[in-house]
């Protein structure tokens, strides 16, 4: 075949390697216009990119399943013995004929020869090797141009991994890009969210308080007006103190929660206390103003270290959220008992069941449940918070679970 009839064919090749896509598909195409120009009767290209080699055959009609197979045996051992991905004598071909810096050349049989090409660009690791078979003996004609086809070949399949290398890359960063926008949305959002509702919250607050002040008002305005009624102001002065107290209690609400949401906790003051009188006494006044709602499953006596005021203060909050969010008419049960380890508080009412994504954020300061957004009970959002800043500060835990079944239950879980 003349030297101008190889370059033609060279050319053809390497006009359809620059727009191929993958290995696979394209082998098969460049080596049939290959064997336009070149006695080939097989030929194998094994390719490695990042990951496990992987191999594209090619042979021509009525070649034997065996001279296939031994072809594909003979590349895979001569890939191994270029790349050094395995060491010994194990890996190296035999009947070799000539090694340069290219090129391996070994002898297949009387008949012909086959030769395996490392495709390599500059000084870096081969990309692969091709092992091409002729149906008659290779001479330096035919060595030059398999060479040039490997040559071609290797060029590709660099611009090929290049440009995907690049394009993944692409790809993550725009991935990157993508989730970095979507997390200041979600900053944005969760900002926006808790500016409402802290906008909410002041309103609802200022609202609360202007009632106990405008008591306190009233009331004192009153004594002026009749100054020498002492039956009169005894009762203004009382409505004054109780009012004042329940201004007092809104802002150290306030500041407990702001105290929980920086991370600070609560002070508590310990001291031993009888926790059974203590509930019996707490839902005692409740009953007064809620009327016979509650039901105490008591224990013996159970006696613990604790701050009373604010174990008082979690009975309330739970005892006045089962009223405010549960059935109208079920009772609310508060249960007391002990473990070996523990003594656990529990409040349960039947009603609307709190959904498992509004138990994910029932603590949080300011937030609230759908139910208890739809209700006509209003609420700052801060007593679920306290009662769990108040456990925590006991070294206890808080709990809930909700079911059409059970009801909802929370549970307090004090260490002895």
């Amino acid at each position: 075949m003349s030297d101008q009839h190889r370059l033609k064919t060279l050319y053809s090749i390497s006009k359809k390697l620059s727009v191929f896509t993958t290995v696979n598909e394209s082998f098969a195409e460049i080596l049939e216009c290959a064997a336009e120009s070149f006695p080939l009767s097989s030929a194998v290209l094994i390719e490695h990119w990042e990951q496990e080699p992987r191999t594209a055959i090619w042979f021509s009609k009525n070649t034997p399943k065996e001279v296939v197979a031994r072809a594909i045996e003979n590349a895979n051992s001569a890939y191994s013995f270029l790349s050094g991905t395995i060491s010994g004598d194990t890996a190296t071909p035999e009947n070799e004929l000539l090694t340069n810096d290219r090129t391996l050349l070994f002898n297949k049989n009387d008949s012909g020869n086959y030769i395996v090409i490392p495709l390599v660009i500059d000084h870096l690791p081969p990309l692969g090797a091709l092992q091409l078979e002729g149906t008659a003996a290779l001479n330096e004609q035919d060595l030059e141009f398999v060479i040039a086809l490997a040559n071609l070949v290797s060029v590709a399949l660099d611009r090929y991994y290049k440009t995907k290398r690049e394009r993944l890359g692409q790809e993550d960063e725009a991935k990157k890009s993508l989730k970095k926008l979507f997390h200041s949305q979600d900053k944005i959002q969760n900002l926006e969210s808790e500016r409402d509702l802290r906008e909410a919250f002041v309103s609802l607050l200022t609202h609360d308080l202007r009632t106990p002040l405008s008591v306190v008002l009233g009331s004192a305005q009153m004594i002026l007006r009749k100054p020498n009624d002492l039956e009169a102001n005894l009762k203004s002065a009382r409505m004054i103190i109780t009012n004042v107290h329940r201004a007092g209690q809104m802002i150290t609400d306030l500041l407990d929660a702001n105290r929980i949401r920086s991370g600070e906790g609560l002070q508590v003051r310990k001291e031993k206390t009888n926790l059974t009188e203590l509930i019996k006494s707490t839902l005692s006044e409740l009953t007064v103003i809620y009327g016979n709602r509650f039901v105490f499953q008591e224990s013996s006596k159970i006696e613990c270290s604790v701050d009373p005021k604010g174990l008082r203060r979690i009975i309330e909050n739970l005892s006045n959220n089962a009223i405010k969010y549960g059935s109208s008419t079920a009772p609310v049960t508060v249960a007391l008992k002990q473990t070996p380890e523990a003594i656990v508080i529990s409040v349960s009412n039947e009603g609307n069941v709190i959904s498992p994504e509004d138990q994910k954020s029932l603590f949080h300061q300011f937030r609230r449940t759908a139910s208890a957004k739809d209700s006509p009970n209003k609420g700052w959002g801060i007593g679920l918070t306290l009662v769990k800043g108040v456990t925590e500060a006991h070294g206890g835990s808080v709990s809930v679970s909700s079911d059409q079944t059970k009801g909802t239950v929370f549970s307090i879980t004090l260490p002895k």
